[in-house]
């Protein structure tokens, strides 16, 4: 131990009379390994940590999964209907209790404060108790408040119950109005719980009757939730559902084919989109990490050259090999550690601002933070880095002969060769390293450029966008609705600068919409194995105008489209190239598998009507996803009671918004507005997580090529020193100071050609794992490829040619001299 100390305390005391060198080697260490544990603090918050319930491995998530015309573009589980969720509770055995879940919104009014957009869920009796959780106040759902009439209950989250009723402990039996009517606060949520996707409040799953009817099945809006029976797998659970799946295919083939069930994971489910990014970006660090390495060795290997005098000394006074491979391979590890200690406040600092600024869409972002197991990943790494870069020029320098050491000390020149070729190895591994990082940054780069020039179909210039969410008890009606909607748009058009406003339910870019299928009258109708779904939106006629959606043929509906009228229907390009591709639908009447319940007459209406236009194809899910068949319906035809207000206006956004929420107080002063946002920011947030993506590699490629560039630079420069005797006899027998530069200059374009050309095949290979995170682009994109070629040639280039520019102007008399 003792020798230990001593070698501790000799390291410190020879790093601090380098101030420089140590300042370069531990700010590289800190910037590789502070990133490594940033990306590894992002994998161990979202990937690796269990979710923080009591034995979550046995939390499963349940939904429907579509085959054939039915299926989904993004695949994985869809929502079910409240029968099929039933049969699935009743018939599997794998799992102990399940859950159903409907996610949406609430108004929150009334105690004298400003009504607030809630988001909301309901969900079945047993949803508390499948997570296991303490409540923090009261209690969760009974089973008789899962019924109609009965559930007038609410449950708060933690983050609600502070911010608006002020952490106030009576708040149990408290009543609160929510879209006008009176609910009972019966308990509190535990801390930091938000199942599914962050909620305010929870309700009691109460079903209308027209969610019971029998010809209801095929109304699928419900999420699950459940958790497994203990020895049960998430495996025998799926093929349980399956089982009950194919039954109920075959008992109702008219709701039921082409639907399947299953179970997975909830961890799984929660995560599993972006388990192939974070992986590829914590694979990227470590790369960083790796030629921070070789950089660092580099530094060490001139360092051990600076140090033959001392080391041959120390030698010839007895010292073992062991002994000066273990002082040299301290003098690494304090300079590692000493890196890993300010590495761990940058650290904190990127995870921090990702957390802060991170895309929404990233999950579990909240829960990710340097914890213990951050901070002994970090201890480690700086173990192993400091015996990585440390090893080898320990090795080297203890491998030198003492005698020739002590002859040729004073000029430098022992083990050059050996050492040169390490230190040349050394760079073409840093440049194969970047040469793989940049390629992988490219080519999110330029998917990125190519997403973002993607035509969505609409124009989101100076338009400004807000929902509003019409509470049941105050507008039951349609009329009501139709009312509400006529004047919204009157005092929208009266707002500065104002070009045209209309009303939608389910905005570009939003996911409000429901998908039906449908027929056309006077033709027989579809088999269950050949439906024909749809999107379905409801829009007032200036919706079109408002967006610049072009209008194919035909015509679009109008303010005349009114109730009581014929009823017409206006459809994209994607429907008639998916269902009529040899025939103009114009005309047709088509029937919608959508039933509209109406308070006014108590009957439910069938909707549908004639086609009287086609519009243009938009990307309602997101650059990234094709369009969708989509039939556009006015909307005081058939009224919804969520709806989002557009307005196109020449004034600036934030006067428009300023006056839209004046306007609105002034109708209505318990309708919270929510989302209220451009467009053009909706479809900068529509690409936020593939621009994070994008931005972080980037920068991680942007720090690879900068090392490299100073590995390249400080292997020439070192060169040049070795070689300033050989170059000034040069110079005095004759050579041009054009032939010196070429000779450095050819030196450093080796090592980087030799180096790129590795980088080029491991990125051939590597690069792979990013074609899930591409759009429009190959993962084997020739002009990426070449273009990381050309920019890695030129800066290695500059950066030999500073030490070669220098070696031009050597003095043969004072070089000779020095010798």
């Amino acid at each position: 131990m003792d020798t230990l100390l001593q070698d501790v305390r000799y390291a410190a005391r020879k790093l601090l009379r380098t101030p420089g060198f140590t300042f370069v080697a531990v700010a590289t260490l800190a910037l590789a390994i502070g990133s490594t544990t940033a990306v590894f603090s992002l994998v161990n918050g979202i990937l690796l940590e269990p979710l923080p319930y009591p034995q979550p491995e046995q939390l499963v998530r349940i939904g429907s999964t579509r085959t054939g015309a039915d299926a989904s573009p993004e695949g994985g589980l869809t929502s079910m209907s409240l029968l099929d969720f039933r049969d699935y509770r009743e018939g599997t055995r794998s799992i102990a209790r399940m859950a159903a879940i409907q996610s949406g919104t609430r108004n929150l009014s009334g105690d004298g404060s400003e009504p607030l957009r809630l988001r909301s869920a309901r969900v079945s009796a047993s949803f508390f108790d499948i997570f296991a959780l303490p409540m923090q106040l009261g209690r969760g759902f009974a089973a008789t408040e899962e019924v109609d009439g009965a559930g007038r209950v609410v449950v708060l989250s933690d983050g609600l119950w502070r911010s608006r009723f002020g952490a106030d402990p009576r708040i149990v039996g408290r009543a609160v109005t929510l879209d006008g009517e009176p609910y009972t606060v019966v308990g509190v949520a535990p801390r930091d719980f938000g199942y599914p996707n962050e909620r305010d409040i929870w309700t009691p799953l109460a079903p209308q009757p027209f969610e019971e009817d029998p010809d209801n099945r095929g109304a699928h809006y419900l999420s699950g939730i459940g958790r497994l029976t203990p020895g049960a797998t998430a495996a025998a659970a799926k093929r349980e559902l399956e089982t009950i799946a194919a039954r109920l295919m075959e008992q109702y083939p008219e709701t039921n084919t082409n639907f399947g069930a299953a179970a997975e994971p909830l961890r799984e489910q929660m995560v599993g989109d972006v388990r192939p990014a974070l992986y590829a970006m914590f694979g990227a660090v470590g790369f960083v990490l790796l030629i921070a390495c070789a950089n660092v060795a580099n530094l060490l290997l001139v360092r051990a050259a600076s140090r033959e005098t001392e080391l041959a000394v120390r030698t010839a006074l007895g010292a073992a090999r062991g002994r000066l491979v273990r002082q040299l391979v301290t003098e690494s590890l304090l300079l590692s550690l000493a890196g890993a200690v300010v590495g761990s406040a940058i650290a904190l600092w990127i995870v921090d601002a990702v957390v802060a600024f991170g895309p929404q869409g990233l999950p579990r972002l909240g829960e990710v933070s340097v914890d213990a197991r951050a901070l002994g990943f970090t201890a480690l790494v700086a173990v192993v880095t400091g015996l990585v870069f440390g090893l080898v020029p320990a090795l080297h320098a203890a491998r030198s002969e003492t005698g020739q050491m002590l002859r040729e000390s004073g000029r430098g020149t022992s083990h050059r060769a050996a050492t040169n070729r390490t230190r040349s190895v050394l760079v073409v591994t840093e440049f194969a390293l970047a040469v793989v990082l940049l390629v992988g940054a490219g080519l999110l780069i330029r998917s990125f450029v190519r997403l973002t020039q993607v035509d969505p179909g609409y124009d989101v210039e100076h338009v400004v966008s807000f929902t509003v969410s019409l509470p049941g008890g105050q507008y039951p009606y349609d009329r009501q609705q139709r009312a509400f909607a006529d004047d919204v748009l009157e005092r929208m058009r009266r707002l500065p600068g104002v070009q045209t406003a209309a009303i939608a339910f389910g905005r570009p870019l939003e996911r409000s919409t429901f998908r039906t299928i449908f027929d056309v009258d006077g033709r027989p109708p579809n088999p269950p194995e050949r439906r024909t779904p749809v999107d379905v939106r409801t829009t007032t006629p200036d919706f079109f105008r408002t967006l610049g959606i072009p209008l194919v043929r035909g015509r679009v509906y109008t303010p005349d489209d009114r109730n009581g009228r014929q009823h017409v229907v206006v459809v994209n390009q994607e429907f008639v190239r998916r269902y009529f591709p040899n025939e103009d639908p114009i005309g047709l009447r088509i029937t919608l598998g959508w039933g509209r319940d109406t308070a006014e007459t108590g009957t439910s209406l069938v909707v549908g009507g004639e086609i009287i236009g086609v519009v243009a194809d938009i990307r309602q899910y997101g650059l990234d996803s094709e369009p969708y068949p989509t039939t556009y319906l006015p909307y005081h035809q058939h009224p919804l009671d969520e709806v989002s207000v557009l307005v196109r206006s020449a004034a600036e956004p934030e006067v428009v918004q300023t006056a839209a929420r004046a306007q609105m107080r002034s109708l209505d002063a318990n309708l919270p507005l929510y989302e209220m946002t451009t467009m053009e920011q909706a479809l900068a947030d529509s690409v936020a997580q593939p621009r994070f993506y994008m931005l972080l590699l980037g920068g991680f490629a942007g720090v690879a090529l900068l090392l490299a560039a100073l590995g390249i630079y400080g292997v020439i420069s070192y060169t040049v020193s070795q070689r300033t005797r050989e170059l000034g006899i040069r110079i005095a027998l004759g050579a041009t100071r054009q032939k010196v530069v070429s000779l450095v200059l050819t030196r450093g374009l080796v090592l980087t050609v030799v180096g790129v050309a590795v980088g080029l095949v491991a990125a051939f290979w590597m690069t792979r794992v990013l074609a899930s995170l591409l759009f429009g682009v190959d993962a084997l994109d020739p002009v990426t490829y070449a273009g990381v070629a050309i920019v890695l040639v030129g800066i290695a280039a500059l950066a030999s040619w500073i030490p070669a520019r220098r070696a031009a102007r050597v003095d043969p008399v004072i070089a000779m001299r020095a010798e």
